[in-house]
């Protein structure tokens, strides 16, 4: 085989491999639309907990109503990210501003979180006394699975 050809098939190869792992990546990232995870995290928790008709209706009342709050923290959290950026666009951006709209951005955080950890004592006090350990013995994955998927690609873990 002369080397032409052998880098030509090499190209090929390379090519096809890039378009496969290309293929993939949209065909995961586009799965994944924004109510199936909290639909699948509603699911393992119903299903963990064992939760009753009656609970589970209590549930979908605190899902719907913690939900709610957090697209309206997040709207507001992209707004002030916004603001935050578009102080770059200018030669000297106002510093004042900037740790002002970053103390903002902080407080939103802390909201969200705050009524995450408030929507989970809500739905603790839903349950039975046996539910309560199961919620106590899951909880942990339960934040796992609602939390932060790691570093962005090409980023190493934190330590």
């Amino acid at each position: 085989m002369n080397k032409f050809r052998f880098l030509a098939i090499s190209v090929v190869l390379l090519l096809l491999l890039n378009i496969g792992t290309l293929a993939y990546l949209f065909r995961t990232h586009k799965g994944a639309e924004p109510g199936q995870q909290g639909r699948a995290v509603a699911d393992f928790i119903i299903q963990q907990l064992q939760l009753d008709a009656a609970q589970q209706e209590k549930f979908a009342e605190l899902r719907d109503r913690h939900q709610g709050v957090l697209q309206s923290a997040h709207k507001e959290d992209r707004r002030l990210h916004d603001m935050y950026f578009n102080l770059l666009k200018t030669d000297n951006p106002d510093r004042k501003k900037a740790d002002s709209i970053s103390t903002l951005i902080a407080d939103q955080r802390s909201l969200i979180e705050m009524a995450t950890f408030i929507h989970f004592q809500e739905l603790r006090k839903l349950c039975r006394d046996d539910q309560k350990k199961r919620f106590d013995a899951t909880i942990d994955e339960i934040a796992r699975r609602l939390g932060p998927k790691g570093p962005p690609p090409g980023r190493p873990p934190r330590e």
